[in-house]
């Protein structure tokens, strides 16, 4: 009998599969054009190199990285503070299935409590769900440490100065309008503790990782001044920020 596994999912799961679909028939007039003579296959091997550029390669790149994704074991960075805080309380905004909240989770010492929010569009990750994200805890082994409900960013279901840390990994991005994102920003600065710390994972626009990743898409990231700007703006102090292959974190604290 197969012991159930933790189901994780997978980042625009759709969107990546149509990237692929419309690739592949690019691909396919791609060779069509060369088989043919004149006019015609030139402009087939055209349209055939766009939308292999535009399409395949992003959906290519973009589940590969979600299969790096699905495979990586390794801890949450930075969060070494968590042993420096006596029964710290951590909120992870948009945990979705929990990729990452989970292991915040483990990393906590007795007496932590962590709390994730999100709005579970399961557009975003795939089966992404309540109900998902409470099975995978309880098949973690976190679900005694751990509560999750559904909640927004620019309108975070807590009362102010509750949390020592707040997390988000790669979803200011995901909120479209500059106001919105400086709403959530206040948000947070207003759930954290004084002094409290927030981790900002984004990727970096013009990051050659990111741009072997997601080709065309990589337009949708903002670069690394866009989040230190917006940081910094929302009354915090920015500690540290390190480069993971293009995937930059940023550590600040509540002023």
């Amino acid at each position: 009998m197969n012991e159930e596994k933790p189901k994780y999912g997978w980042y625009v799961k759709n969107l990546i599969l149509t990237f692929i679909l419309v690739g592949l028939f690019g691909l396919t007039a791609f060779i069509i054009g060369l088989i043919l003579l004149g006019m015609l296959g030139v402009i087939l091997s055209i349209i055939g190199i766009a939308l292999m550029v535009l399409f395949l390669w992003p959906g290519i790149g973009l589940a590969t990285m979600n299969i790096i994704l699905g495979k990586d074991d390794s801890e949450v960075r930075g969060m070494d503070i968590l042993t420096k805080i006596q029964s710290p309380r951590v909120l992870d905004i948009g945990c979705g299935t929990g990729r990452t909240a989970i292991k915040i989770a483990k990393s906590l010492p007795k007496g932590g409590q962590l709390n994730g929010i999100d709005i579970y569009n399961v557009n975003a990750i795939s089966g992404n769900s309540l109900a998902t994200v409470n099975r995978n805890a309880e098949l973690e082994g976190v679900s005694d440490k751990s509560t999750f409900q559904f909640g927004s960013a620019t309108e975070i279901p807590f009362e102010d100065n509750e949390f020592h840390i707040v997390n988000l990994s790669s979803v200011l991005h995901e909120v479209h309008d500059y106001e919105d994102k400086e709403r959530a920003m206040k948000e947070i600065h207003r759930v954290l503790k004084p002094k409290g710390i927030l981790f900002v994972g984004e990727w970096n626009r013009y990051s050659w990782q990111l741009i072997l990743y997601s080709g065309i898409c990589c337009i949708v990231f903002k670069r690394k001044k866009f989040w230190d700007d917006l940081i910094r703006k929302q009354g915090f102090t920015i500690l540290n920020y390190e480069n993971l292959v293009g995937y930059g974190l940023f550590t600040a604290q509540k002023k």
